[in-house]
């Protein structure tokens, strides 16, 4: 009976532990997506950006031949 009662104790911290543990990366994931929500705030280009860039290239590589 005593074997037993160790056990369910021993379960029931281990339980609280992979509790703790899977909080601790749920709180992780959060701070991630928040960071990559900032980094595509900063990476968003427009088309009109980007036929810019292009044009710009494009007369870089003319003028430098």
């Amino acid at each position: 009976m005593a074997f037993e009662s160790y056990m369910v104790v021993l379960f029931g911290t281990v339980i609280v532990v992979q509790q703790f543990i899977m909080y601790l990366m749920y709180v992780r994931i959060r701070q991630l997506l928040t960071e990559i929500n900032a980094i595509e705030g900063k990476m968003r280009i427009t088309d009109h950006e980007l036929d810019t860039l292009i044009q710009k290239v494009e007369d870089f590589k003319r003028s430098s031949l």
